[in-house]
Order: C-alpha cells, then structure tokens, then sequence
C-alpha cells in the first residue's frame, strides 16, 4: 500500500478509517444523521420536515440547484475569481466569474421562461460543453425544469430514443463543432432525430462555429428569443427531478436514470470536497457532461465548492498528444480528473516528462478499472517531480496521490475510493479504494457477504442521491450493476458489468442498442463485448452483411463511440 509523500502527515491507517466509515453505515438512523449533517451545509429555502421517510429525502424541503452553484457565492471572495476558463479547439481561451456565470444563467433562464419552460418541463441538451450550454443547464434547474444532457458522440437514433422518453419542451444545439481541426455537424443529427422521434418540441440554435444550417419548423435561434423579463428562482421540492440519463440496460437505452434535487445536491457537494476540492484549486476535468462524472465533477459539484474549472472542448490528440498535459501546465492546475482509457493512450502517445505538472496536487481517475502498471506509470510519471525517492524508496517515485474511483450513474456520484479531503487511508493500486462514508457497500455471492473473491456489488442502505427509479432493489438491497472484489481490508476491485452492458473507454454502450439500430435497415445481427487493452472493452458485431455497410450504419444510428471493432 501507498502513501503518496504530500500525505505524509494528513494519512490514517486503513482500520481508522473503516472505524470512522462504520460510524456512518453501522445502522438506518446513523447513516441518515450522517446525510443530513452535510445536508445543512446546502442552502435552502425551507428546511425538511424529515430527514428520510423510508423513501423520500428531505422531505418538504425547498431549495434551488442554480442558487447551490452559483448565487451561493455573492458576498465572498469566490464570487469575483474565475469560476470558468474556457478553451476551444482552436487555442481560443475565455474566462468568466462566478458572478458573470451567473449573470450569463439569468440570461439564458429569461430565454428558457419565453419559450413558456416552467417547473417540470424537460430540457435536452445534444451540445458540447460550451460557457452557453452549461449556462443552460444550470438555467433550466433556475426555473424549475429537469435536463437531460445527451453526449454528441451519440447518433441521430439514439438521440430519437432519448427524445421519446422524455419529451422536452425544447432541445438545446448548436450548428457544429471542432474536432482535429474539422466541424462536426450537431443541428443535423438533432433535425433527424425529431423526424425520427415524432415528438412535437422546439429546436433552439446556440451557434458555435457559424455554419449554414437547414431551417426546419422548430427552429428558433436561442439568443433571438424576446426576454419576458427577470424572474427569479424557482424553489422546488426536495424530491423534484434534477436532471435525468439513459439507463442503458442490456436490452437497450430506452429507460431513464432521474436524479432528485435535494438528496444529489447535498451527495455532491460532500463527495466534491472529500475527493479534494476547495475554493483556491483550478480544476481540469476530462469527462464531458453527458456522462454523470461530468454532470456531477464538472457542472455541480466544483462550483458548488467555488473552484476555478478549466473546460476544454476538443480531444486530447488536436493538435498534438500533448494538448492535456499542456492544459495542465497552463493553467496551474491543482485537481486533474479523468479515465484510464484516456490514460492508456497519453502513455503510449505523449511525452509527460516534458511539463511542468508540479502545481498538481491530486490525479484522479473514474469509468472503467484501472490496472495497477497503469496506477503506477501514472504515479511516476503524471504527477510531477518527486526528489523524495532518493531517500525513501518506499514512496514508490511518485509525488502526489493518483486516486482512482468507483462511480455509476444510479448512485450519482463516487461511492468508494481514497479522501485526501476527509481521512486519507493508504491507496492499494489497482483498487477503487474504500467506501464512502454513508455507503453501505457489499459483495454478494448467492445472497451472501464474500471476501476476497468476486460477488456482486451492492449497497445495502439507501443513499441521498437516490433516483426515482430504483428497480434494481432486490430483496432489500440496491444491485449496483457491477462484479467485484471486496478484500479483508475492505479495497474493492471493480471487475466489469454484472450483465451484457459493454464499458467501452469508459462509456458505457448498450448491446441492445446496436442490435435494435441494425434491426431497424433489416440488419439481424448478434452483438457482444470481448476485452481490449487499450479501451477495456470493444463491440463485436455477428452479422450477415458487409462491415463497412453496419459500421456505417452503428455510427450514424447509435453513434461513433458504438462503432464495432470486429464485424463478423
């Protein structure tokens, strides 16, 4: 085990902290005094009658997401420091306050309201992570209306899938944008999905790169929308819908993940700060908004904290490898997050040693398993320069901890890993570290507690961020959807998927989807996954017709992040 030397003297031992965790999760009323001690910490309009009902959190508590993020800060330092530095493709670098951010949200929260947005009408957002769209977002929750954040690397289909299940009230785009120096069309794939979808909706247009697009019936153009003057924020019950994702089950994506208000929030705002992020740290995340990482570690949970949040729109490969080591070096970050995937490709395609990374401080890691030559090459390489080595080879050459954690998007945010921001145990590479105080995690084999062999990995109590749907309570306790090992010192090792969903770079993909997508051009087709080194798992694709006729026909209809790497 490892402690990394900047935690020298903030580390506890692995059996302190499992005493302090139990304190937590030891019972029912335990874990929930726990929860609403940070709950406090929130700011809300009108407390709780109850803490937990034995379904709802928080109950009768009215709060508002936008005023957690942003209106929070008025009146402190963090209200006029950089909230946001942005950075395009082309090297183009904007920066905006907590208080221009939240000037740039009532804006956009005043276009919401005259497109006749209200209290549970749903937004869609199929964009890049552009300061407008995050604006939307956090505009919507303003006025009281849930979004779903779709991911542009999914097709026109799969976007139609999305659009059904939730029926926006209007679908946030934009014309393109860059990657490797090329405009990738977006109001395209959005026009073919509303054709596809049958849903009547509205279409606003933010523009990004200025190119012509076709004029459909739905179109209106964001910015041109007349105001209907200021109004304030909407207030909403505790248990009103936040935000929701595809399930993305075996079967197919049809269903829907819905976060709530009040139990996400106060789950996000204490996750944010255990994993290590405060006020005076510059932040860099990797992980897009489409995925709840990004919705979670990107959209709340940093600004809730008043960090400065570095968002960067293109791939880590334009115009060279390096693009995110120099990013890191740039702007002094302090917090770098992101996937082993995109790790596995920087050390075999970037030159690290070339960067100046001394200002970090934490690298952490989330999506897929992360092999321990991974955690050590990270360790030793994209942490900056140790001179501790020299004379304490124990510390393993590295300088800072490389911290990887366990997420999935029913949960909402981390569950389990080390806490450089609470109580530090030694990191065990190769793990996802230990329970999050207030996660009641288990490993399961036939209905059983195991150790130190693979079962399923549940929790065993509720948690805050609980979504409405909570179909995979079985018998009293929540299957998290994943195999792992949980060893006598209570390190889990995640191993994979507990059913046929594929984690492919760290994106999770539905064998069903591709399967349907083929089905619907008269393609029948078997479809599975097979592991890979580089992307932990890829599709395979069993069908009758040429490759590149369903390679064509995945990426167009489910997306690029589908594609097949063997079509047989």
């Amino acid at each position: 085990m490892i402690v990394p030397p900047s935690m020298k003297y903030k580390a506890v031992s692995t059996a302190e902290y499992l005493a302090f965790w139990k304190t937590t999760t030891g019972d029912l009323s335990s874990l929930v005094r726990f929860w609403e001690s940070w709950a406090e910490k929130l700011k809300w309009h009108e407390k709780w009658r109850s803490p937990f009902d034995g379904r709802r959190w928080f109950a009768g508590g009215k709060l508002n997401a936008s005023v957690n993020v942003l209106d929070k800060h008025r009146g402190t330092f963090v209200w006029e420091k950089a909230g946001l530095i942005f950075e395009t493709e082309e090297g183009d670098v904007h920066v905006y306050t907590y208080s221009q951010l939240h000037m740039l949200t009532e804006k956009v929260a005043a276009k919401l309201r005259a497109l006749r947005v209200g209290p549970g009408d749903y937004v869609l957002i199929y964009a890049p992570p552009l300061p407008e769209t995050l604006a939307v977002a956090w505009a919507a929750a303003r006025v009281g209306a849930p979004f779903e954040w779709v991911f542009t690397g999914w097709g026109f289909w799969f976007l139609s899938l999305r659009i059904r299940a939730v029926r926006p009230k209007v679908i946030i785009t934009t014309d393109a944008f860059p990657r490797r120096g090329r405009p990738v069309a977006v109001k395209a794939n959005v026009d073919k999905a509303v054709e596809a979808s049958g849903i009547e909706t509205k279409v606003a247009l933010i523009p990004r790169m200025g190119i012509d697009v076709e004029k459909k019936p739905w179109d209106v153009h964001f910015f041109d929308v007349s105001d209907t003057g200021e109004g304030g924020p909407v207030f909403v019950e505790a248990d009103h819908p936040l935000f929701a994702l595809p399930a993305t089950e075996a079967e197919g994506s049809e269903g829907t993940v819905v976060h709530e208000t009040g139990g996400y929030l106060t789950q996000t705002y204490a996750t944010t700060l255990w994993i290590g992020l405060r006020p005076r740290d510059t932040y860099f995340c990797t992980v897009l908004p489409g995925w709840i990482t990004g919705i979670t570690y990107v959209l709340f949970g940093p600004f809730m904290v008043g960090s400065t949040v570095v968002v960067y729109e293109g791939g880590p490969d334009y115009p060279h490898w390096d693009r995110w080591w120099s990013i890191l070096e740039r702007y002094a970050v302090t917090v770098f997050l992101t996937t082993p995937g995109a790790l596995r490709l920087l050390s075999r395609s970037s030159k690290v040693e070339e960067y100046n990374l001394d200002m970090l401080r934490l690298v952490l890691t989330t999506a897929e398993p992360m092999e321990e030559e991974l955690w050590w090459w990270t360790y030793k390489n994209a942490t900056g320069q140790s001179f501790v080595y020299d004379y304490d080879p124990k510390s393993g050459g590295g300088r800072v901890p490389v911290i990887h954690f366990y997420i999935t998007r029913e949960v909402g945010t981390f569950l389990a890993g080390n806490l450089p921001n609470l109580a530090f145990a030694p990191i065990k590479p190769g793990t996802s570290g230990l329970p999050f105080p207030g996660f009641a995690i288990d490993s399961l084999d036939n209905g059983a507690s195991v150790r130190n062999k693979p079962g399923r990995l549940v929790l065993k109590m509720p948690w805050p961020g609980m979504p409405l749907e909570s179909h995979r309570w079985v018998g009293g306790v929540f299957y998290l959807g994943d195999i792992g090992i949980i060893d006598d010192d209570m390190y889990i090792r995640v191993l994979g998927r507990d059913d046929e969903v594929l984690k492919v770079n760290g994106y999770r993909i539905s064998p069903g989807d591709i399967r349907k997508a083929l089905e619907a051009v008269g393609i029948k087709a078997e479809v599975y996954g097979r592991s890979d080194p580089l992307k932990f798992q890829v599709p395979v694709v069993k069908a009758g017709s040429p490759p590149e006729e369903v390679k064509k026909v995945v990426r167009s209809y489910v997306g690029p992040i589908a594609d097949p790497e063997v079509v047989q």
